[in-house]
């Protein structure tokens, strides 16, 4: 006989499971398998919901995935990052205005959050709401600076915001 594992531990050493396959998208149905086995043993683990959401709109499944995101701010009403992948989840499906609500939402529990900044600067701007957006991908920049879209945000600021030099007289 062995000793069985507390629910805690056992959702525990699922979540680890599945956050090791998530990464890879051969994985991506025994993670989700994983995720689900987490939030059936601990239905409060907001972050299982979320990663368990990301993988369901990474697959596709959009009903699935809001549903996921949804019960992780259901169980952590702080959770950044389930209302950012709203968003990104509404941004998606072309819902643009609700896109913009749940990354302000994200914002409003994560003010430092740079992903949030830089996808509410990118649909501002293709709603030419180009004021609003340039103050989101300069905060972008303050916050993540060196990372790859860095170029994307100051391109986009460039257009916002031209060169001294570069504007007609």
């Amino acid at each position: 006989m062995r000793p069985l594992a507390r629910p805690a531990e056992e959702a525990e050493a699922w979540f680890d499971r599945a956050s090791e396959w998530d990464g890879d998208p051969v994985h991506w149905p025994d993670a989700i398998d994983a995720y689900q086995r987490v939030v059936a043993m601990d239905p409060t683990y907001a972050a299982a919901w979320n990663n368990l959401g990301l993988l369901q709109h990474r697959m596709g499944r959009h009903d699935e995935a809001r549903e996921a995101y949804g019960e992780a701010l259901a169980q952590d009403p702080q959770c950044a990052e389930a209302a950012y992948n709203l968003g990104s989840l509404d941004e998606d499906c072309g819902d643009a205005d609700s896109a913009v609500a749940r990354y302000r939402e994200a914002l409003a529990l994560s003010p430092d959050y740079a992903d949030a900044h830089f996808n509410l600067a990118a649909v501002l701007a293709r709603l030419g709401r180009n004021d609003q957006a340039a103050a989101h991908w300069q905060r972008y920049l303050v916050l993540d600076a060196g990372s790859p879209w860095a170029r994307i945000a100051r391109a986009h600021l460039e257009v916002v915001e031209p060169p001294e030099g570069s504007r007609p007289p």
